[in-house]
């Protein structure tokens, strides 16, 4: 129990969990983006979310489409654990997608669009990434059984997914790929960040924490297998999203930032959330037409 206690605290935001029932409060915010002639994308139109549950735990968006966007949630007054919910952007609606009795986390719609994955924390068993059709058709199944550290994942095409490893016995945490065939993780890297980003090219992106207060955004080509840096991060930011262009966007603080490869040295401002009452920005979102998600306290 005790190692579910700390897996589940690492999922929640790397914040002690004590009892599950009282969960940090988040929201959602959705902007939408356009581009200056200069290059800089400037995010516009807010649009508040989460109003339906406003004491709740709202967080770790992922759009499955230009209208259809998918986060881990928990109403406190439902639920003791989290569930997956969709919001329907354009009806304005919200579906419950899962009710279990086991915590789920992290919705990811897969490649093909028929499934989604997400991380299930399993009482005496862990942490395992598990996959469930679209359509709700069944209860869903583990897609590595043998694997019970995984606290965040990417997928990089339909057989080879990126995940963290939770560091277990004081070990660091690690970035492995895993293959949907051999199902033996492959360590390409330690002391990461909870953010795994495919890239418009096909390769992976992460956060590197050389040290306590250097970190670096780095790719990871899983074809020729190698390691480039992009850029050091801003102070204390392991989140981001990329969009359509290869454009990355942070939050730090109040305020949002982006960086494009092979355009710009460091990171740029676009805009303060300050003036929508945001106090800080953790986890995006971006979606392939234009739409940013930003989840704020």
């Amino acid at each position: 129990m005790r190692i579910v206690v700390a897996l589940l605290s690492l999922l929640l935001g790397w914040l002690p969990v004590v009892n599950a029932q009282h969960l940090d409060h988040f929201d959602l915010v959705l902007f939408s983006l356009n581009q200056k002639p200069d290059s800089t994308w400037h995010p516009f139109a807010p649009r508040f979310l989460t109003g339906f549950n406003p004491k709740g735990y709202n967080n770790q968006p992922q759009f499955f489409s230009s209208s259809e966007l998918y986060l881990t949630m928990q109403d406190p007054a439902d639920t003791t654990q989290t569930d997956i919910f969709a919001l329907d952007l354009l009806r304005r609606t919200t579906t419950r997608i899962t009710a279990t009795k086991t915590p789920e986390y992290s919705p990811t719609l897969m490649p093909g669009g028929r499934q989604f994955s997400a991380v299930r924390v399993e009482e005496g068993i862990g942490q395992r990434l598990w996959a469930f059709p679209c359509d709700r058709s069944d209860n869903g199944r583990p897609i590595f059984p043998n694997i019970t550290n995984i606290g965040y994942h990417c997928w990089l095409r339909d057989t080879l997914a990126a995940v963290f490893q939770v560091g277990e016995d004081n070990a660091p945490h690690a970035l492995a790929l895993v293959g949907i065939e051999g199902q033996k993780p492959v360590r390409i890297a330690f002391n990461i960040g909870r953010c795994l980003q495919k890239m418009p090219d096909g390769r992976l992106a992460y956060v590197h924490k050389a040290t306590d207060s250097i970190w670096f955004l780095k790719s990871y080509d899983p074809v020729l297998k190698g390691t480039d840096i992009l850029v050091r991060t801003l102070p204390g930011s392991e989140d981001f999203t990329v969009l359509p262009d290869g454009t990355f966007i942070v939050g730090n603080g109040t305020k949002l930032y982006q960086y494009q490869p092979r355009r710009q040295q460091e990171w740029k401002e676009i805009a303060d959330l300050k003036q929508y009452g945001v106090k800080s920005i953790t986890r995006l979102a971006c979606s392939l037409d234009g739409k940013l998600v930003v989840v704020v306290q």
